[in-house]
């Protein structure tokens, strides 16, 4: 990634979180919330805050996830080049085997009919 779409990423990213901080703020009344069959009474702008963070998160794990999957099908791709790579070579060299090959024969047919 270019350095300018990581800086108008993280603006972006920025306002985003100004907005959901002044929205948290503006909600900050207590809110009962039910989870795991127990009831806890909290500040709704922590739920909202928590809510964001926890879905960054996630966001980032996946984005992680498949950074790491991209990062192997690399590994295996520069493999794979090598590998041909490693192919072409030895057919460069079967070809100048072959075309040293056809050089002595050709000599050869041309020496075998001079003596004939």
């Amino acid at each position: 990634m270019s350095g300018e779409r990581i800086q108008f990423i993280l603006v972006i990213a920025l306002i985003f979180a100004l907005f959901v901080a002044i929205f948290a703020i503006s909600n900050s009344e207590k809110v009962d919330i039910r989870f795991f069959g127990r009831v806890y009474s909290v500040s709704q702008a922590l739920v909202i805050i928590g809510s964001a963070v926890f879905g960054a998160l996630v966001v980032m794990l996946l984005g992680l996830l498949s950074h790491i999957r991209m990062a192997f099908k690399i590994r295996e791709y520069k493999n794979k080049i090598k590998n041909l790579e490693n192919e072409l070579e030895e057919a460069r060299k079967e070809i100048g085997k072959l075309k040293e090959s056809i050089k002595n024969f050709s000599n050869n047919t041309v020496e075998n009919n001079k003596i004939l």
